[in-house]
């Protein structure tokens, strides 16, 4: 009986150490496989490696101009204020930073340029930045920044940053509170007697800079054909 007994506890212990073996080795297997969303570089197409390729089956014709400042003529599939993606033909584009040029245009007349030289933190993590340009003219220039949609909150509240400068000065982001943006528009456009009387009357936010800017080129326009009609000595 002890004979038994005894042949069964050896047997159990080589039955335990066995099993130990076997799950030490499937444990040290699966943590040196690969996780499972890993994907393997020679797994894939060569054109796909590259992290800043984008395939998109349709782009819009369009130009960018380059840090030499001659234009080229582009497909253009989408943009984003930190990149563009751009492709000669074919339907795979490449990611081209704000760095790499100064501006594109869309063919439907859209006009995308490069901000650079914003205060640091005036554009979040981003030192510079593609903005639409909504105006220019009369020395000033007016360009939205806007943030990609990043949840469905982003959808009705667009992080918009707009930006104003004159004569090709340094970008100035304007300010959300009226009582803040009030004195900077009346020292931009102090030499337009009829804006400065409205804005000292009431106070107007920033999505009114814009029809502004076009009143103020207009007063510019108007006062230098006067001044071009009088008769000279």
């Amino acid at each position: 009986m002890n004979y038994f007994r005894t042949l069964t506890f050896v047997s159990s212990k080589y039955l335990l150490a066995t099993l130990l073996v076997v799950v030490g080795h499937f444990v040290g297997w699966a943590q040196r496989r690969p996780h499972a969303a890993f994907i393997p570089p020679t797994s894939y197409d060569e054109r796909t490696r590259n992290p800043t390729l984008r395939y998109e089956p349709g782009g819009r014709p369009g130009s960018f101009r380059g840090l030499d400042g001659a234009w080229h003529p582009v497909q253009i599939a989408d943009w984003l204020p930190d990149r563009v993606y751009l492709n000669e033909s074919g339907n795979y584009y490449r990611a081209y930073s704000p760095e790499e040029m100064t501006a594109f245009v869309l063919s439907n007349s859209d006009t995308v340029i490069t901000v650079a030289g914003v205060a640091p933190g005036k554009l979040g993590q981003l030192h510079t930045a593609f903005g639409q340009q909504l105006f220019r003219g009369a020395g000033m220039q007016l360009v939205d920044v806007t943030d990609p949609v990043t949840s469905l909150i982003s959808v009705f509240i667009r992080p918009h940053k707009l930006l104003l400068r004159k004569n090709a000065g340094d970008w100035i982001l304007l300010p959300k509170q009226k009582a803040v943006l009030q004195p900077l528009l009346l020292t931009l456009l102090a030499d337009d007697p009829a804006l400065v009387a409205r804005l000292q009357a009431k106070r107007v936010g920033r999505w009114q800079v814009q029809r502004l800017l076009t009143e103020y080129a207009d007063f510019r326009t108007t006062q230098f054909l006067q001044t071009a009609a009088q008769p000279r000595p």
